[in-house]
């Protein structure tokens, strides 16, 4: 079964990612590929739910200074990514 992967604002989305290091866009795409295949806990990724304002949302952790915060509907298997950016912009 494969989820499929939105982008809440896909430009402001790929300006992010073609701001980071070449690893990390590297990272950024396999781990959307990741997503859409294995759902929104997939496997070799650290992700954790947020809390707070931000509770119902994802991160994953991209590199050790970067971080995507997207959303999962599990009644029709859609992820929205929010945001990509530093951890201290992300949170």
């Amino acid at each position: 079964m494969s989820w499929t992967v939105l982008f809440k604002d896909p430009k402001r989305i790929e300006k992010a990612v073609d701001r980071l290091r070449p690893s990390t866009q590297v990272a950024f795409r396999k781990a959307i590929q990741d997503l859409r295949g294995e759902g929104p806990s997939p496997m070799g990724w650290l992700t954790k739910s947020l809390s707070g304002e931000m509770a119902g949302l994802m991160s994953l952790r991209l590199d050790y200074r970067h971080r995507m915060i997207y959303s999962a509907a599990h009644g029709t298997l859609t992820i929205v990514v929010i945001e990509v950016s530093t951890r201290e912009g992300a949170y």
